[in-house]
C-alpha cells in the first residue's frame, strides 16, 4: 500500500488540531489515561510536533484548558431578551451542558486530579472568574462598568457555584436539576437581596470617610 502522505498545513492549522484533538481527549478520559502517541494520532501530526508546541503533556493539557475555559464567558448570554429567572436559567442549563461535556477535564481544571493546584491553570481560572462576573452583573445591573462591591459579591457567588458544579461532576452532588436549582437559586439571590446590600453598605463607607 502507497505511504499516506500527510496533509500541508500552516503552524496554526496544525497547531490547532492538535488542540482540538487534546481538548476531545481529555474530555473523554481521565488525565492519566491520555497518551501524547494516541493525541499524535488523531491529529495526524508527529509526537515531536506535539512538544514543539507544547512542551509536553502538562503544557498541551493547560493549553487545552485554556481553550475550553475561553468558552466559559460566551455561555453568559447577555442578549437574550428573557425576563431574569428565564435568562438565569438558560444561562444555567448551558453551564452544565458545558460541565458535562467533560466531567473530568473539569475535575483537573478546578484542581482535583493529577496537576493539583497547578498556578497557570489558576491564573486563567482566576481571569475567567472576573469576565465571568462582568457578564452576569451587565444582565442584571445594565453596564458594563459596576461598582467594585458588585464585582467582589458576584465573584463570591461564582465560588458557590464551582463548589456545587465540582461536587456534581465528581459524583458527589445531587441531580442535575438539584445542581441547576442551586446554582439558578444562588444568583438570583445574589441579585435580589445580596448586592443591593454590599453596594449599599459600600456607600455607607464612602459617606463616613
Amino acid at each position: 500500500m502507497p505511504a499516506t502522505t500527510r496533509r500541508r498545513l500552516d503552524p496554526d492549522q496544525r497547531r490547532n488540531e492538535i488542540l482540538t484533538a487534546a481538548t476531545r481527549a481529555f474530555a473523554q478520559r481521565r488525565y492519566d489515561e491520555v497518551h501524547l502517541d494516541e493525541i499524535a494520532r488523531d491529529a495526524e501530526a508527529s509526537r515531536a510536533l506535539i512538544n514543539h508546541y507544547f512542551g509536553d503533556k502538562r503544557g498541551l493539557f493547560v493549553a487545552a484548558a485554556r481553550a475550553n475555559l475561553e468558552r466559559l464567558p460566551a455561555i453568559v448570554s447577555t442578549g437574550r431578551d428573557l425576563d431574569i429567572e428565564d435568562t438565569v436559567a438558560a444561562n444555567t442549563s448551558a453551564l452544565l451542558d458545558l460541565v458535562e461535556s467533560g466531567r473530568g477535564s473539569f475535575l483537573i481544571l478546578l484542581g482535583m486530579g493529577p496537576l493539583g493546584r497547578d498556578p497557570e491553570i489558576e491564573a486563567i481560572q482566576d481571569d475567567l472568574r472576573d469576565r465571568v462576573a462582568l457578564r452576569m452583573l451587565a444582565n442584571h445591573l445594565g453596564t458594563t462598568d459596576p461598582p467594585p462591591e458588585a464585582r467582589i459579591a458576584m465573584r463570591a457567588t461564582i465560588g458557590l457555584i464551582e463548589r456545587a458544579l465540582l461536587d456534581w461532576a465528581a459524583g458527589k452532588g445531587g441531580t442535575r436539576e438539584q445542581t441547576q436549582a442551586l446554582v439558578a437559586e444562588s444568583i438570583l439571590s445574589t441579585v435580589r437581596n445580596v448586592l443591593p446590600a454590599v453596594v449599599a453598605a459600600g456607600r455607607a463607607d464612602d459617606s463616613r470617610s
